[in-house]
């Protein structure tokens, strides 16, 4: 439920008949973020168990907003806050196979690989990974993820929920150029690239299937209609979104990129765009159960790709569900690859319909 300002929810919230073991999520628009630690308090005065982030925008049915609320309220087996140099061992007390993990994680940290890969390591393959990268649209690294016990970065919530979930992630970008290696990385960082510097690389492949002459200072501008694809095992492609270079030229990335994986040049356009969005949702619906909630995480660059366009995006979902879509546009989507490990998406459409117990 969609909410405009913080006390149309808290009059909401203070109506609700909230049990022992449920939990409330909230999703905040970054115009809104200065009002989370006057929400952590009134939680904490409620004595209300909760957890959320901040995100670039809000999707409410095929509408984008920079302010407000999503809230929601979950049954919660196992609930906790990640933080790298701090993470001990999950301790759940019951079976958690076939369940749902909503994973809402810093997504301009440059751990959200090992992030994601203690939660992994904790929870396994046979529950169902689900959830976004938080953060602002300005892409400024700063505190986006919370819970009673504050606001934090470089941190991740992970919620497990008994619903099962029916997903799919689709992106929609097609290969521009390639293989390339990547002879060297850190992180999210590309520091070289077949043996080159990856911006020197990157610039010729543009100029030359483009046309256009690309300086280090109009690197976002145009990285965000060119991405890169990680090949996986499977010929699948995860994409990364090129997002800065260091000043040595080497490109910052959202989220991993592995020493010594194949990665291609990607393009797209709006059409490639809306027919992945229009799969994303046809293929969920085929196997949704009789009631479910619809969550979308929306790639930024892809509202920022899109940008007037991006309406059409959330409207090809909308017009295909039974129920209300709500959402976020995320740094980073969060989902399972078929073999059932965790995935970090860039530049993807992440829908997942949660089923109503």
């Amino acid at each position: 439920m969609y909410f405009d300002d913080l006390l149309e929810l808290q009059a909401y919230v203070k109506g609700l008949d909230i049990a022992e073991d449920e939990q409330l999520i909230v999703l905040v628009g970054d115009e809104s973020g200065e009002l989370v630690n006057n929400l952590i308090t009134f939680m904490n005065r409620s004595m209300i168990k909760f957890f959320g982030g901040i995100f670039p925008g809000l999707l409410v049915g095929t509408e984008m907003r920079k302010n407000g609320f999503i809230l929601e309220k979950f049954k919660t087996i196992f609930s906790t806050m990640v933080i790298p140099d701090l993470a001990e061992p999950f301790q759940i007390s019951q079976e958690i196979k076939g369940s749902t993990v909503i994973v809402l994680a810093d997504g301009l940290s440059s751990r959200m690989k090992e992030l994601t890969d203690i939660v992994y390591d904790n929870l396994g393959p046979e529950v169902t990974y689900f959830g976004g990268g938080a953060g602002y649209y300005d892409l400024q690294h700063r505190p986006c993820v919370f819970n009673n016990e504050g606001l934090f970065e470089d941190a991740a919530i992970v919620s497990v929920i008994p619903n099962q979930t029916v997903f799919e992630v689709k992106h929609g970008w097609e290969q521009l150029a390639g293989p390339f290696t990547v002879t060297k990385a850190q992180h999210n960082t590309m520091k070289e690239l077949d043996f080159q510097n990856p911006f020197e690389l990157y610039r010729a492949i543009i100029e030359q299937e483009e046309g256009i002459i690309l300086y280090s200072t109009d690197f976002f501008e145009v990285a965000k209609d060119h991405p890169f694809g990680i090949l996986k095992t499977d010929d699948e492609l995860i994409v990364r979104d090129p997002i800065n270079l260091t000043d040595k030229d080497e490109i910052v990335c959202v989220a991993d990129i592995p020493e010594n994986s194949i990665v291609y040049v990607l393009k797209g356009d709006r059409h490639t765009l809306f027919q992945s969005s229009i799969e994303v949702v046809e293929e969920c619906v085929k196997n949704a159960p009789n009631k479910y909630k619809p969550f979308l995480f929306d790639c930024i660059s892809r509202a920022m790709f899109l940008q007037d366009h991006f309406k059409s995006e959330l409207t090809n979902i909308q017009e295909r569900l039974l129920y209300p879509l709500e959402g976020a546009l995320s740094i980073g989507e969060i989902a399972s690859l078929r073999n059932g490990m965790i995935e970090i998406h860039n530049k993807s459409t992440v829908l997942g319909l949660i089923n109503v117990i």
